[in-house]
């Protein structure tokens, strides 16, 4: 196997690379690294400058958030920045979509950049990124995974679904050689495939692993499914994009030997918050300013809500006050580790991965998460909402399954959600990937009347049975 040492990469081949494409990464790196030690109230002080800054680009350069502020009365100048946020209504997918001309800078340095987001809800978004951006979330991420003992040029894999990311050209492939990156295609994953990931991971000994939480929790379990001598232990392995459970976080730290750290962000936003070894997700104050907000107003710090972000670290096309599709709270009470960054605690997936009750509430999609304790003989599943009363859930079996295994399933989703409660269980041989690479548990047919219901979202855990 070719590689290049890493000294060579870190020193060399990266920076090089970096430069090329017209990004200040390793500059950004520095600085990013540099603003995690800063006192508390002056990284306040910091993010609400940026906040402040952010505001008066777009009243100076983007039409649409120009005549947004004078109908709003917002003055970015002379207003507090986060009071002048207040006033602003949220943004969201179809907003962003019809205003799209009138919020994009055509001058960015570099031109703005094309992007798509929403393969997996269906909700799909054309928007623009720039290089800017890209070298403020790049750096970011690698000044945390430097924290974590991984420096540029480490080797890196990436088990991934993007087609933009998995279709390389030779030139990429010959990128990926020089700055030590390879890119595993987390599509699809049959025993076959993921008994050569394996023996790929023993060969080249990545010091750090990253991609879709559901994928390397089904590549680590067929690990220790499989035995045979430990695999070779990055520093740390990094879930993103989809949400996993408890027990697929384990496995995953079982078979890698590695803390399993959760990275929390989007396309449109990049990266928002990191995992610590304490186990807490810290919001990256410098990149992003996040709300929870409930009726569109700011809840008290603890209070789950809508998670609203705003974009600090980019210029093409500012997403301001920006609904992710997603709750949670800020955790009132500072992280053990000591970072004075806030700390997110996510209330559930997706606002489609939520169940919705007779009633009108919201669920966690936590509380479906049980199949694998059910019965051993459950390798994979997939449940789908179709109706108030009607669920479908997909399994994927072993030699040990008895029918037996579906019948306490579906009394278990009965006693939840009532005795009226339809159950679909389903055998299958293999349950693909969304389109985009991802593996969600759950997917919901039904849309409630409000996704920001007045105290609405069950944790998980929390969930009264019906009875």
């Amino acid at each position: 196997m070719i590689r290049t040492p890493e000294w060579f990469a870190r020193c060399v081949t990266f920076p090089l690379y970096e430069r090329a494409c017209g990004r200040a990464t390793l500059c950004e790196m520095r600085r990013f690294a540099a603003e995690l030690h800063l006192p508390a109230d002056a990284l306040a002080s910091l993010a609400r400058d940026r906040l402040r800054q952010l505001l008066a680009f777009a009243a100076r350069e983007l039409p649409y958030y120009r005549r947004l502020f004078a109908s709003r009365g917002v003055r970015p100048e002379q207003d507090d920045a986060y009071a002048a946020l207040q006033r602003l209504p949220v943004l969201d997918k179809p907003a962003a979509r019809a205003h799209a001309r009138d919020m994009t800078w055509p001058a960015v340095p570099g031109g703005p950049r094309p992007a798509v987001t929403g393969g997996t809800s269906g909700d799909t978004l054309n928007f623009h990124l720039d290089r800017g951006h890209h070298a403020r979330n790049m750096g970011a991420r690698l000044a945390l995974h430097q924290s974590l003992g991984v420096r540029p040029g480490d080797r890196r894999l990436f088990l991934w679904g993007s087609p933009i990311e998995v279709r390389r050209s030779r030139w990429r492939l010959l990128r990926d050689v020089l700055i030590n990156e390879r890119v595993a295609d987390a599509f699809d994953l049959p025993a076959e495939r993921m008994y050569a990931y394996l023996e790929f991971i023993r060969s080249y000994r990545p010091r750090l692993m990253y991609g879709y939480g559901t994928a390397l929790a089904l590549l680590a379990r067929h690990a220790l499914k499989r035995g045979g001598p430990p695999l070779p232990a990055p520093r740390a392995v990094i879930l993103t994009s989809d949400e996993t459970t408890p027990d697929e976080r384990a496995a995953v730290q079982a078979a890698f030997r590695a803390p399993a750290l959760n990275e929390y962000g989007s396309r449109e936003m990049g990266i928002i918050a990191h995992e610590c070894l304490h186990g807490a997700l810290h919001v990256l104050t410098p990149l992003v300013y996040v709300e929870i907000l409930r009726d569109g107003r700011p809840v008290p710090p603890g209070e789950a809500g809508q998670i609203v972000c705003t974009n600090l670290a980019g210029r093409a096309q500012p997403l301001i006050r920006y609904a992710q599709g997603d709750f949670g709270r800020l955790r009132p009470e500072p992280c053990a580790c000591g970072s004075p960054l806030p700390v997110l605690v996510l209330e559930g997936a997706r606002s489609n991965g939520f169940i919705v009750l007779a009633d009108g509430r919201l669920c966690s999609d936590h509380v479906l998460m049980c199949p694998t304790r059910i019965d051993p003989s459950i390798i994979e599943f997939k449940v789908y909402q179709r109706a108030i009363d009607r669920f479908e859930v997909l399994l994927v079996v072993d030699e040990r399954y008895r029918p037996s295994v579906s019948e306490r399933l579906r009394e278990k989703y009965r006693e939840y959600f009532g005795p009226r409660v339809q159950v679909n269980v389903r055998l299958v041989d293999r349950i693909p990937p969304d389109p985009s690479g991802k593996r969600r548990r759950f997917i919901s047919d039904v849309r409630p009347a409000d996704l920001d219901p007045h105290g609405g979202v069950t944790p998980a855990g929390e969930l009264t049975p019906v009875r």
